[in-house]
């Protein structure tokens, strides 16, 4: 068992190594091509570190990150409170999931911008739509997921709690949930990290007045673009931290869980 344990964390170990000699040659390439173009265009990675330090130190920027995380964290509790527990029902209940199919179809099938641009008709602009729109569109990944983990759930364990009688209530907290917990960890975190562009996003075409993407739009408007490309890593080092970080603790905590069951 010691073994096995030693060797997956060996294997994540050459992954770390393979995805920091991928952040290199990209870092490589960079400054390559920043060589043939314009400041004013693409900055050198020096340069975007340096205006991602001033970012850093400065209130209004640190404002504008605090105020788009809150719309990420208000959205992605709320989606995932209400994705899981429509999808446990919806799992138990098929003709609900039915009911609700055209919904999760639409949802997937339409374009982020169109949908953004339809609650900007309806509703207006404002901080409550950029959270609205960003829960709509990763609605179906929690919902469909908690769904299939409903579904997926040992059918053998099922007829047994059956034979001894086992209460629903028994059922549902001891085989069902965590089913669904260990299922939806991982889709929960890319979840997580698919909000936090989505919601920028909405920002820049809602046009709100605090946040990354207002900071987005005053940096185009003056022809910053370091401070873009500051706003660009940092974005990408939230998501690589919810998407990377988190998941390979959760990852390592689960595999060591199996290998001791």
């Amino acid at each position: 068992m010691t073994g096995r344990m030693n060797r997956l964390l060996k294997g994540e170990r050459k992954e770390s190594l393979w995805f920091a000699s991928g952040l290199f040659i990209l870092a490589g390439i960079w400054q390559a091509m920043s060589l043939f173009f314009s400041p004013l265009v693409l900055p050198s990675p020096m340069e975007t570190l340096e205006s991602l330090l001033n970012l850093l130190t400065s209130g209004d920027s640190r404002r504008d990150f605090y105020v788009s995380a809150y719309r990420v964290l208000t959205a992605l509790i709320a989606v995932i409170v209400v994705g899981t527990g429509i999808g446990v029902v919806s799992g138990f209940k098929p003709r609900l999931e039915s009911l609700l199919k055209p919904v999760q179809d639409i949802l997937i099938a339409i374009p982020p911008v169109a949908l953004i641009m339809l609650v900007i008709f309806l509703f207006g602009s404002g901080s409550p739509q950029t959270i609205m729109v960003a829960g709509a569109l990763v609605f179906p990944l929690i919902y469909g997921n908690t769904v299939a983990a409903v579904r997926t759930v040992d059918r053998d364990l099922l007829e047994m709690t059956g034979v001894f009688n086992v209460s629903g209530k028994v059922r549902l907290r001891d085989i069902y949930l965590p089913s669904v917990i260990f299922s939806s960890l991982p889709n929960i975190l890319l979840a997580a990290g698919l909000m936090v562009r989505i919601v920028v996003m909405a920002e820049v075409i809602v046009g709100v007045t605090v946040g990354i993407g207002d900071a987005l739009i005053i940096a185009r408007v003056n022809l910053a673009a370091r401070e873009i490309f500051a706003w660009m890593l940092v974005m990408v080092a939230v998501v690589l931290i919810i998407e990377g970080v988190l998941l390979y603790t959760i990852k390592k905590y689960l595999l060591r869980w199996q290998v001791q069951g």
